[in-house]
């Protein structure tokens, strides 16, 4: 089967993209593309029909197709963010929702005894001296793979759609997906009641929805208040949500800073999203100012550059003018920055040469 869309010029950046889709199983993970850290409840419907359903409820009725991916019947799920699709060839990274690992394989449910038996303590000691929360398994992560499963046992078929036009893969490749189901003759955004039930917070490390952001934010709103999934004390998940959210939502209100500011700007530039390298690499020897998280210091004693990835193969490393302090580097370690200065390199690597460090900086330049 062949799905073809067209994804509308972004500023002249974005052109036509057709995915051809062979019969073939891909697995399909929410982890971060590039996350430097890792990265149940009762499934009953908390819904208010008069409001929570309406970011839903409008995407299934009025979408005239322009951000759908594809539609696809036969799938499995292997946790809260793992699918197995038949028929989709490119893996997909599901978006704003981040559930607790699970362990695999045949001793899996000893693993998940054993960590429920002294939990958190394993996660202290795996975390360590680390100076980001991390990933792994957890009770928490078990319970809400069986809370997913719950969850789509009355769904026949399953459609992805894109969330904007200028973030359509991500650093692997992958496409950067919502999840609508389809329970009751009625198509239901499950990225959403994730987060509304507690499987996971609004996770906005790599940008907030622009479709939905409202939605999320009272979706979050509402399962803290109740108390589900990894807002309840009695549950036994990761212990350092409060440090996550504050690190994921710093990144995400930069990352709507900047569209609010320069989407339109065609002399910035967004590492990460699609189109910016392309545009980038014609400033060959030129100042320009990039938009990027800061996903690699050089670990040396003496700091002298850093990385801002953009996909896998392509990154752009900033060489510094100087050393830089403790301080200035735990300022911008795993954050967005603007950074200033004159470009070099070549299509896999690129460089830009700064001149101060105060051309790099968390607020716009």
């Amino acid at each position: 089967m062949i799905h073809t869309f067209t994804v509308p010029s972004n500023h002249g950046r974005l052109h036509v993209f057709a995915a051809a889709f062979l019969i073939m199983f891909v697995f399909i993970s929410c982890a971060a593309d590039h996350d430097d850290p890792a990265d149940h409840d009762d499934p009953a419907d908390h819904d208010d029909p008069a409001d929570t359903h309406s970011a839903m409820h409008s995407a299934s009725e009025t979408d005239d197709g322009h951000f759908v991916i594809g539609v696809y019947g036969q799938f499995r799920v292997v946790d809260g963010d793992t699918f197995r699709i038949e028929g989709l060839k490119r893996g997909v990274r599901f978006l704003f929702i981040d559930t607790e690992e699970i362990p695999h394989g045949n001793m899996a449910e000893k693993e998940i005894s054993d960590l429920r038996a002294t939990w958190p303590q394993p996660y202290y000691d795996r975390r360590g001296d680390k100076t980001f929360p991390i990933k792994m398994s957890s009770p928490m992560g078990w319970e809400s793979a069986a809370w997913a499963r719950a969850w789509f046992s009355d769904v026949d078929s399953i459609r992805l759609e894109r969330d904007s036009d200028d973030n359509v893969y991500g650093y692997f490749g992958r496409w950067l997906a919502l999840v609508f189901a389809k329970k009751a003759g009625r198509w239901q955004l499950y990225n959403l009641a994730c987060v509304r039930e507690g499987q996971s917070p609004y996770y906005g490390k790599y940008g907030f929805s622009e479709r939905f952001h409202d939605d999320f934010v009272r979706a979050q709103e509402e399962a803290r208040k109740a108390q589900r999934g990894i807002w309840s004390p009695s549950t036994q998940h990761y212990p350092d949500y409060d440090e996550r959210m504050r690190w994921w939502d710093a990144r995400g209100n930069a990352i709507m800073d900047y569209l609010s500011k320069y989407s339109d700007d065609a002399s910035h530039y967004f590492l990460g999203r699609d189109g910016e390298w392309e545009r980038l690499m014609l400033q060959n020897g030129k100042d320009v100012v990039v938009f990027g998280a800061v996903d690699w210091i050089d670990d040396d004693s003496e700091v002298r550059s850093i990385r801002l990835p953009h996909k896998e193969d392509q990154s752009l490393e900033v060489r510094l003018p100087s050393t830089p302090s403790a301080e200035w580097v735990e300022q911008m370690e795993q954050q967005y920055v603007y950074v200033k200065g004159r470009l070099s390199g070549t299509d896999g690597h690129m460089y830009l040469e700064v001149s101060d460090l105060l051309d790099i900086s968390r607020r716009p330049l």
